[in-house]
This record gives structure tokens, sequence and C-alpha cells, in this order.
């Protein structure tokens, strides 16, 4: 009789253990007092902190509706949110996307790709195929298509952008 009880007490434990691996939202849900999954049409049962009741059955994923102020209006957040640094003002008072003119760009792309120019003649990396290694890497830093890139090179041939880059940076060296 003991051996059975002791098998069955190993094999709930297998079992519960292996449902907080692939599930481990649902431990700490568990003992902060919060229902998962919830479907906001099905009622919440609001449950005090240490008196889990009948909490086994998740239903929800979010706090209990007893945990949320009543005043506070969730906001809505667009786009990639890094969660850990966003505070309530930041939500509340979205910042406008910073607006950047094609030309400050073009410089960038054009000063990221001197950059690299520098980096390789100081490697002494210097070969017949180092502009197209350099054109690769400026591209994928800036997600340009094959169609963008030549756009850019001929706005910035056309304006003389890499020797005005050139000089500048030869300038901040000395």
């Amino acid at each position: 009789m003991v051996k059975i009880l002791l098998k069955t007490a190993i094999l709930l434990f297998i079992i519960f253990s292996i449902y907080f691996i692939v599930n481990p939202s649902a431990c700490s849900n568990f003992l902060a007092g919060r229902i998962t999954n919830t479907d906001e049409s099905e009622p919440t049962q609001t449950v005090p902190y240490g008196q889990h009741g009948n909490m086994f059955a998740p239903t929800g994923d979010g706090p209990l509706k007893s945990e949320q102020p009543s005043s506070a209006k969730p906001t809505e957040v667009k786009g990639i949110v890094d969660t850990n640094t966003l505070t309530e003002q930041a939500a509340s008072q979205p910042q406008p996307a910073a607006q950047y003119s094609q030309a400050d760009i073009d410089y960038a792309i054009a000063s990221r790709y001197v950059e690299l120019e520098n980096e390789y003649a100081r490697n002494k990396k210097v070969g017949k195929d180092t502009a197209k290694e350099i054109s690769y890497i400026v591209m994928d830093d800036f997600e340009l298509t094959q169609q963008e890139w030549e756009a850019f090179l001929e706005r910035a041939t056309a304006s003389n952008l890499f020797s005005k880059v050139r000089a500048e940076m030869s300038s901040l060296g000395k």
C-alpha cells in the first residue's frame, strides 16, 4: 500500500513538474492569485492572496479584474515596445517619431560606408572585392534593397557626398 502511494506521489510530482516547465507563467500566476487566459465574457472570481480556492483551472492570461484600478483605462501601444522600460507616462503620451530628411539618411549611410572603408584600410584588408563587401555590410545595416542602394549611390555621387564625409572624418581624426 505504501509503495502505491509513493509511486502515485512521484507520478503526480512528475506531472506537475512537466506542466510548470511547459507553462512557467502558470506557477507565478498561481502564487500571485491571478487567473490565466481570461476571456472577457467569462465571469472572473476574486480570490484574496493566500486563499486559493478553485485556482487549479486557469481561465485567462492577466490579472483579476479587482487588481486593475477602475479609473485607469488601458492604453493601446502600437509597434515594438520594450515592456521592461515602458512607463505609464510614456504609454499615455506617445512620442512622435523622429522625421529625418533624405539628406540626413544619405549622410548616415555614407558615413557608415566611409567608416568601414577606413577600418578595412587600417586592417590592411583592401582588395578588389572590398568595396563590394563594404556595400553589402552597409546595405544590411540600413536594410536597403539593391534598388535603394543604387538610388543612394546616384544621389551620393551627384552631390559628391562621399568626398564630403571623407573630408569631415579626416578633420575629426586629426
